[in-house]
């Protein structure tokens, strides 16, 4: 493992923090009004806690043991090609995006309403550990599309294709819960390619839209060759299985780019081999394994997904009914079969899934405890070894069977109704006690990773600390942040930040990364900065000890920052002598990373008076 401290050497242990604070607290008192330094609970606790605490050790952050995810849950509207993004704290509809062309008059509008097997009709959706989200239509046969097609739409910032410096997105503008008429953008073929291309697209949230591979012209190359899967991956790329043509696509998230592929689901050589198997649903493990459901009784398999080139090892399991999936407990469960799978055992096939006997589960997940919950017409959830501990029945009868169980960011169980009143039912976690019915578009067809639950908890456990400070000023150009971690093997913190001049213009802006001790490049009053703790597969956390944000450059020797150097600037020189510095410490005249005697040399011919004489 390894210890940072700035960009220089450190002593071992709790030792790297205590140096930090022993030499910022040479100037305590004397820093720019804008300066920060974040350490012990009451700093970390002015800042927003997502996944991570500084309870558990105190005066450090730290991974939560369990795993939680955003409080967005993105409903895939498969009768009206939409997809809705559902706030599970407010528990309503906040924003509604087209996948296809529409409304009705729209050039390429494609009329299927009620239907969520034609035209289209969108269903797997992804969330990325950015909150991104991913949405995949499925495009049955309409004379247009071939292969899956897949919308990006960013969680942070927008794309401003008009110029006007506005965010142009989708909003519910009379807070009523529901997404409709002007609350969604338009989008038409206005070029009539059956493609969308970038100036079609006016809602900015929205920021690509790739067929699956990339690159093929209309019109129609085949019938039937339904996007039917879609997961993050380990380096946060996509990967999107085509049903019948029984074959998976890597992704660039980033751009929408087929980057490899096709890769027949077909096993390798010497490969545990049921057959190959039509993609139907997929998740990764943080181990970088491709777990893939099938529409059958194969449970398919791919390895090496991280890489750009491979090989992809591609293996098959037998006695594996399925329908949806879920990670976690470092097993794969299937739905529909209500059956388990260990890869630690060896084994070729699948075994049973303990409690949930007699249960249909068409939507199956994992929550952030490790508690497997499936459900379709009732919700069933159960521990690791398959003790019972809820079981509900739906709020409302009359087509209550649904397509899709997710677990949202306060571990309450969500029942996707899959009809053309389409709704959310909520229940809650503890102890299954309904929570209420909330609408969302028609059709809503949504069992894959929706919240994110699994690409942070599973793919890539992560979590986040995000704090906001105030220069005081408009337009301050912010000049370093710096940060004392700890990062076992396979671990990370990566901090990034973004600026505004009012703390409402945060959201729009994106976060732009920082190195550790570098500028970030970033101005405006209100800087936010963001710093993402990133596990490892054996579950270990890094550790973030403290956090420094620092103002406007204030130039070396200017010890004091009062505008001036002279004899008070050399005192302080001189009594730091022998001590390690931090990049940008104005002590360290000569930059070599110890305060010496021969900074104060240096300094000396900067003074602003004759002889150095105080002002």
């Amino acid at each position: 493992m390894k210890k940072t401290h700035s960009m220089h050497p450190v002593p071992k242990g709790r030792t790297l923090r205590l140096l930090s604070l022993a030499l910022m607290g040479a100037l305590a008192g004397q820093a720019a009004a804008a300066d920060k330094i974040y350490t012990v609970n009451a700093d970390f606790a002015l800042g927003i806690l997502d996944g991570v605490n500084y309870t558990v050790v105190a005066n450090q952050l730290q991974l939560n043991a369990v795993g939680t995810t955003f409080p967005v849950a993105w409903i895939a509207n498969a009768g009206e090609d939409t997809v809705s993004k559902f706030d599970t704290n407010l528990n309503k509809e906040v924003a509604r995006y087209r996948t296809w062309f529409g409304p009705a008059g729209q050039p390429g509008y494609f009329n299927h309403l009620n239907n969520a097997y034609s035209g289209p009709a969108p269903s797997r959706t992804s969330v990325d550990i950015h909150g991104n989200a991913y949405v995949l239509n499925r495009h049955f046969s309409q004379g247009t599309s071939s292969g899956g097609t897949i919308v990006k739409i960013l969680a942070e910032g927008f794309v401003d294709r008009n110029g006007n410096g506005v965010m142009d997105t989708s909003v519910d503008l009379n807070d009523d819960g529901i997404i409709s008429g002007a609350e969604i953008l338009p989008m038409g073929d206005t070029n009539g390619n059956g493609i969308i291309d970038d100036n079609e697209i006016q809602d900015e949230r929205i920021a690509w839209v790739k067929r699956v591979p990339d690159g093929i012209g209309a019109p129609l190359i085949s019938t039937g060759r339904l996007g039917r899967a879609m997961c993050i991956g380990t380096d946060g790329n996509l990967w999107v299985g085509i049903f019948n043509d029984r074959t998976y696509y890597k992704v660039r998230s980033s751009d929408g780019v087929t980057i490899a592929g096709p890769v027949s689901t077909t096993p390798t050589a010497n490969q545990p081999n049921a057959g190959s198997w039509t993609p139907y649903g997929c998740l990764i493990d943080a181990n970088g394994t491709l777990w893939s459901a099938s529409l059958g009784s194969v449970l398919g398999r791919i390895d090496n997904t991280a890489s750009d080139t491979g090989p992809y090892i591609v293996s098959s399991y037998s006695n594996c009914s399925n329908y949806g999936i879920g990670l976690g407990n470092g097993k794969v469960y299937l739905g529909s079969g209500n059956r388990v799978f260990d890869p630690s055992s060896g084994a070729t096939s699948c075994g049973a899934l303990a409690g949930m006997s007699g249960v249909g589960t068409s939507g199956i997940v994992v929550d952030g405890g490790g508690n497997i919950i499936g459900g379709q017409t009732t919700v069933r959830k159960v521990a690791p070894d398959g003790t019972t501990i809820l079981w509900t029945q739906p709020l409302q009868s009359g087509g209550s069977s649904s397509v899709g169980i997710q677990v949202d960011a306060n571990n309450d169980v969500l029942q996707i109704g899959f009809t053309s009143a389409g709704r959310i039912q909520k229940y809650r976690g503890t102890d299954g006690a309904p929570l209420g019915t909330f609408p969302v578009g028609n059709m809503p067809y949504t069992y894959s990773d929706a919240t994110g639950l699994a690409a942070r908890t599973v793919t890539s456990p992560t979590g986040t600390w995000t704090v906001t400070l105030d220069g005081g000023t408009a337009g301050t150009d912010w000049s370093k942040v710096l940060w004392n971690d700890l990062t076992p093997n396979g671990t990370a913190v990566v901090v990034s930040a973004r600026a505004a001049d009012t703390e409402a213009g945060l959201p729009a802006q994106p976060y732009v990364p920082v190195a550790n001790g570098a500028d970030p490049m970033v101005a405006g009053r209100f800087i936010q900065v963001q710093a993402r703790l990133n596990g490892n597969a054996a579950g270990d956390s890094p550790i973030l000890y403290d956090l420094t944000v620092q103002g406007p450059a204030q130039g070396t020797c200017d010890v004091d920052r009062d505008g001036d150097i002279d004899k008070a600037d050399l005192s302080l020189i001189s009594r730091s002598r022998n001590q390690t510095a931090q990049p940008g410490d104005p002590r360290d005249a000569d930059g070599d990373g110890r305060i010496t005697p021969n900074d104060v040399k240096v300094c000396t011919p900067q003074c602003t008076r004759p002889n150095c004489a105080l002002q």
